[in-house]
């Protein structure tokens, strides 16, 4: 159960890595200060896929006495496209680094697609569900039994391999069923079967092999081989 939460764990950074280290992105999400700058020079260059761009250089003061130069792309149909040398346009920096900055009103100045980035996490954790969900809920389900039922001595009857199905092309997760025979102390006999995730005990387990169950009165056909936890 410790490696889906790494996972998890995991895809879940990913997001917050990006948002952090995107200068669009931060300036998104703030807070920031808008201060009045110039543009030193505006030069023609080839950048929006046909369109007419220009590459526009321009100098403002975050705070008095300071003065830091950053660049901009416009592309043709921004407001800030007609800028020429002299011109005033309001520049949109971070208080905490001016050197992050952007012309304000540039649509080529938009952060990623938030939605997109936290739902990713979600995706990528279905993808790889088939691998993981079986083994937690078949972990669950024997923790449940031994909480809640009795302990027994069983006997093995057989065990038979059990393939999870999975995405094609992707390895599903692989056990076997256990199928024990054993007595309760009412003297009731019960046939059940069991998970068992670990192919090493599933090679010991030969047929008149004893074992451990974990079992409840409700579903008597479902019991936990507490050998494949216990070590």
């Amino acid at each position: 159960m410790f490696l889906p939460l790494v996972l998890a764990a995991f895809f879940a950074i990913v997001p917050v890595t990006i948002l952090s280290s995107d200068p669009a992105m931060r300036l998104v999400l703030g807070p920031t200060k808008t201060s009045q700058g110039r543009v030193l020079s505006a030069v023609d260059v080839s950048a929006c896929r046909g369109l007419g761009a220009r590459r526009v250089v321009y100098a403002f003061s975050p705070e008095p006495g300071r003065e830091l130069r950053g660049a901009a792309t416009v592309c043709q149909g921004s407001v800030n496209y007609p800028v020429q040398p002299g011109d005033a346009v309001d520049v949109q920096f971070l208080p905490s680094d001016p050197a992050v900055n952007v012309l304000r009103g540039d649509s080529r100045n938009s952060g990623p697609p938030i939605a997109f980035l936290l739902v990713m996490p979600l995706f990528v954790l279905l993808m790889f569900s088939p691998m993981f969900v079986p083994q937690v809920r078949e972990a669950l389900r024997a923790r449940r039994l031994f909480r809640r039922g009795r302990v027994a001595t069983a006997t093995v009857v057989f065990a038979k391999k059990r393939v999870t199905a999975s995405y094609p092309g992707w390895p599903g997760s692989s056990g076997a069923e256990v199928f024990v025979s054993f007595q309760t102390p009412a003297g009731e006999h019960r046939d059940g079967t069991a998970w068992c995730p670990n192919d090493w005990l599933l090679n010991q387990l030969v047929a008149g092999t004893k074992v451990h169950v974990a079992y409840t009165e409700g579903k008597q056909g479902k019991v936990a081989l507490l050998e494949a936890f216990l070590r």
